[in-house]
């Protein structure tokens, strides 16, 4: 069964070890997997608010988000997150009328987007 995410267990889980780009992933991992479920608004509704929760960049970079390896994702009003969280919004009015498998294309883009965002960041360390 696909449960979401949340910032308590993503916290947890940073301080036991796992690495923040890991935890951010696998949020949406568990966000799209939580909606191919089932289409119903109310799924939606928990995906739109588990989505708009903070991950653990919002908390490292506080005050700091120009240095954080997400910044641009969150500051573009343009960019695919906003574009699914706009999404989530009208499918948890309409989602059982509407066909999933765009906004499911939409999140799987993200996941390889934070992946890509990942081994930049890699990259940009070593």
């Amino acid at each position: 069964m696909a449960t979401l995410l949340d910032l308590e267990e993503m916290v947890r889980r940073h301080k036991e070890g796992e690495d923040p780009f890991d935890l951010a992933i696998e949020k949406w991992v568990r966000i799209r997997d939580f909606l191919m479920r089932k289409a119903d608004p109310e799924r939606y509704r928990e995906a739109f608010q588990c989505g708009s929760t903070k991950i653990l960049f919002c908390l490292d970079y506080k005050d700091h988000c120009p240095f954080c390896p997400l910044g641009n994702v969150c500051f573009d009003s343009q960019s695919l997150y906003y574009q699914i969280m706009r999404s989530l919004q009208v499918y948890s009015l309409a989602g059982a009328l509407l066909p999933a498998q765009p906004l499911l294309e939409l999140i799987e883009t993200y996941i390889r987007e934070l992946r890509r965002y990942r081994r930049d960041w890699i990259k940009k360390s070593n």
